[in-house]
């Protein structure tokens, strides 16, 4: 089954109130992401705050949260697809990683530690 680990990602954004930004690229991630806990600064805005985190090499998103700056635990999952690219119907995947993850803030305060991701990754 493999260990459960943790990689902590801290982003401090910069810029104006409201419309800051800023993002922290982790150490490289390798296993299966099972959960994202999102920790706000006491000061971000809960109106305008988004926070993307994403394969840093490949793109793409494994979570997306906006106008939020509530404290919460994310279980993101992949949506799989058949050989012939259709959804299979209530069928979801623990997204596989083996690169660095990108955690990216926008329209928040200028704040040291504006959010900080707890990434929960299993090694396989």
């Amino acid at each position: 089954m493999g260990e459960i680990r943790c990689e902590i990602v801290t982003v401090t954004t910069v810029g104006s109130d409201g419309s800051a930004t800023g993002n922290t690229t982790s150490a490289p991630i390798s296993g299966l992401i099972e959960s994202v806990y999102l920790d706000y600064h006491t000061s971000a805005p809960a109106g305008t705050t988004d926070v993307t985190v994403a394969f840093a090499i490949r793109g793409g998103n494994i979570l997306a949260v906006s106008n939020s700056a509530t404290d919460a635990l994310f279980t993101p999952r992949a949506k799989p697809v058949d050989n012939a690219n259709s959804a299979i119907t209530n069928a979801h995947s623990r997204f596989a990683c083996n690169q660095a993850v990108k955690v990216t803030v926008a329209q928040c305060n200028a704040l040291t530690g504006a959010v900080v991701a707890y990434i929960y990754h299993r090694t396989v």
